[in-house]
């Protein structure tokens, strides 16, 4: 068994290697462990329909996964450690049972068993799962004494402690209408299409993208980059209802909002944020906007909370209406305006005892992706025709990353060519492999391999 280094080393060899949560935000990894609290939950519910790679990483690798679990308990201080996933995992419940005995760290951590629901894999939904305690809104899980950390975000924390290694590599689930559905681990810069390649590619000519799942995903590009962050690649025909609900106009969606919302509050109820007990209340903003006032100030700064899960538009709202984007172009315009989010308050749940659940079978078939419900097995990936790494100096949370390299220089595996700026909050890019850099630029390093 490796040596648990002290609190600092973990902190700065997390920090050198690039460590950031793989589950989305991207939130460098140092930053959050520098924090003292009672429990790290490691979140492994995965919740986004159609998602793969985290359940099968718990299963394949689980002494990686409770190593990075330790270290995290032991650079936050915390006696407890607890791993959230989905009760339907088995094969990941069973590997993971096995070695916490073997181990013997029953008296330190613990599984707890998630229902099969959206969005289970929440940060404030999880929390509240595992601990009966809210998040108070504007609030972080350190307010009720925890951290919260992806499962693919501690196995990279192991091998940055243990052996130094930076994170080059991302696990990406390939799924939706492509020939043979699979989980890769692919080296980060690599262009999407390759990813799509090593699935079959897709199964119809004019398909669009989405990097990330149905529900909180984005549409992107054959060209564009796998980061630190991607988990799940999605194809799909570009008449399928949730490519469309991607390009919608935004003048449309507006006047929509306005003349066919049916101020029923279903995007309200089906609200998980809204059911912790936070002011967030996307039908009075909806009816704000539909009237044309700003008299409700509490439902337009409410918009802030908004975690854009996506419910109130897919399961909620029967007008087939989008009470996310208006919440997300809403975010956008207090900002510009100078508008403060509101400070953290404890407030009382609307819903005391188990909260609503979305069913992820009934969420799936909402969304029309049962045809693309099928298994993404672990596969190699096959690096033939992948001749540049393209790689994005902003994979994190905070501010970009600062050149380290000229273009001309020759680089090795995993060497270093982006660095943190100095005092700010950022994250180190690495290079998967060895090569030559070829484009130095604001936003993106590219490296030539051979």
């Amino acid at each position: 068994m490796a040596k648990t280094p002290e609190r600092e080393a973990i902190l700065e060899r997390i920090r050198a290697a690039g460590v950031v949560g793989a589950g989305g935000a991207g939130f460098p990894t140092h930053v959050k462990y520098d924090a003292r609290v009672e429990l790290v939950i490691a979140n492994g519910a995965e919740c986004e329909p159609l998602a793969r790679s985290d359940q099968q990483a718990m299963a394949a690798q689980p002494a990686e996964v409770l190593r990075g679990l330790e270290l995290a308990m032991a650079a936050t201080g915390a006696a407890e450690g607890v791993i959230g996933l989905k009760a339907k995992y088995a094969e990941a419940i069973e590997r993971l049972e096995e070695l916490i005995r073997l181990k013997r760290l029953q008296d330190r951590i613990r599984l707890h068993r998630l229902e099969n629901f959206y969005p289970a894999g929440d940060e404030f939904v999880l929390v509240r799962e595992v601990t009966g305690r809210a998040i108070p809104e504007f609030g972080l899980p350190l307010a009720v004494g925890a951290v919260v950390s992806n499962v693919s975000t501690l196995i990279d924390v192991a091998a940055a402690v243990d052996r130094g290694e930076p994170v080059c590599h991302r696990s990406v689930t390939v799924a939706g209408a492509v020939a043979e559905p699979g989980t890769f681990r692919v080296p980060v810069g690599t262009p999407l299409e390759l990813a799509l390649r090593a699935a079959g590619g897709a199964i119809d000519r004019r398909a669009r993208l989405i990097a990330g799942g149905p529900m909180m995903g984005v549409l992107t590009e054959p060209g564009a980059p796998v980061t630190k962050t991607t988990s799940i690649l999605l194809a799909l025909p570009e008449r399928h209802p949730v490519i469309q609900r991607r390009l919608r106009d935004t003048a449309r969606q507006l006047h929509l909002t306005r003349s066919a919302c049916l101020k029923c509050m279903l995007c309200t109820e089906v609200c998980p944020r809204n059911l912790l007990g936070h002011r967030l209340f996307p039908d009075r903003l909806m009816r704000s906007l539909a009237a044309g006032v700003a008299e409700d100030l509490e439902a337009y700064t409410g918009a802030y909370l908004c975690s854009e899960c996506g419910l109130c538009a897919v399961y909620g709202c029967v007008m087939n209406l989008d009470p996310c984007y208006v919440n997300r172009q809403m975010k956008a315009r207090l900002a510009e305006a100078s508008v403060p989010r509101p400070e953290p308050v404890e407030r009382a749940e609307r819903v005391f005892g188990p909260l609503r659940r979305v069913p992820t079978p009934r969420l799936i078939a909402r969304l029309g992706l049962s045809e693309y419900d099928r298994p993404a097995p672990l596969r190699p990936f096959d690096a033939d025709g992948l001749t540049r790494l393209r790689l994005p100096l902003k994979q994190h949370t905070g501010v970009p990353a600062v050149p380290e390299v000229v273009v001309g220089q020759e680089i090795a595996a995993g060497e270093l060519v982006g660095e943190i700026p100095d005092g700010k909050l950022g994250a180190r890019v690495h290079s998967a492999a060895a090569g030559t850099v070829i484009e130095v630029g604001p936003e993106h390093v590219t490296v030539e391999l051979g």
